[in-house]
């Protein structure tokens, strides 16, 4: 008689042991799992910062360096998302990377300009938010392909403001070479009001802009 109760203890302490392992494999194969996800995850932010590092001295080789591993998207809006909201970004790296002439570049300037919504805004204060976000590079060029993309799009966002963007262009110029002017400790003599005033006279389509939007500018400024 006792056999029978030996036999069914041994199969309850050898049920109780598979069921034991059962469980250790499956609590192994989820701490795998969270192990490889934790990887991946510390691969990606390592992957972010060195883009990021390289950005900020070689800007387009950061955002080639952030596409080759899967931290951007070759698209001209992602990357410009990228450069607006990713806030340790250095701003005159920005402003290189935006001003260059190759054509995924440019194609990102525009899309990065397209971002900004400017309608109901002041002529300066459009520009000086446009502008918070990097420094205008040094290279004629680049600034001219910057500020004509501004233009264009304020004058998008704000119809019949100017005779056409080319207006905005030149204005967008003058108003730096005021802003310039008023604020560099270099300059002895600064421009009067008169004189701006005068400097942009005829850039409307050969009209000129309305004296009390030139003058107000010239206050803000």
């Amino acid at each position: 008689d006792a056999l029978p109760i030996y036999d069914s203890l041994q199969q309850h302490v050898n049920s109780h042991a598979s069921a034991s392992v059962s469980v250790l494999g499956t609590v192994s194969e989820g701490n795998d799992q969270d192990t490889s996800r934790f990887e991946v995850a510390l691969r990606a932010k390592r992957a972010s910062e060195e883009g990021l590092n390289l950005f900020n001295s070689k800007p387009r080789k950061g955002i080639e360096y952030l596409i080759a591993n899967g931290r951007l998207e070759r698209d001209a809006k992602a990357v410009a998302l990228y450069l607006s909201r990713t806030e340790s970004l250095d701003a005159t790296m920005v402003g290189e990377y935006l001003g260059e002439s190759d054509s995924f570049c440019v194609s990102v300037m525009h899309a990065y300009t397209d971002l900004k919504s400017m309608t109901g805004m002041t002529f300066d204060g459009a520009l000086r938010m446009y502008l918070s976000g990097f420094r205008l590079p040094g290279e004629s060029q680049k600034i001219d392909r910057i500020l004509e993309k501004f233009a264009s799009r304020y004058c998008e966002c704000n119809p019949g403001n100017f005779a056409n963007a080319e207006a905005a262009f030149i204005l967008s110029y003058s108003t730096i070479m005021l802003h310039t002017d008023a604020h560099n400790q270099m300059v002895k003599k600064k421009m009067t009001k008169d004189e701006f005033v005068r400097n942009n006279r005829g850039i409307n389509d050969s009209g000129d802009l309305p004296y009390d939007l030139l003058s107000d500018l010239y206050d803000r400024t």
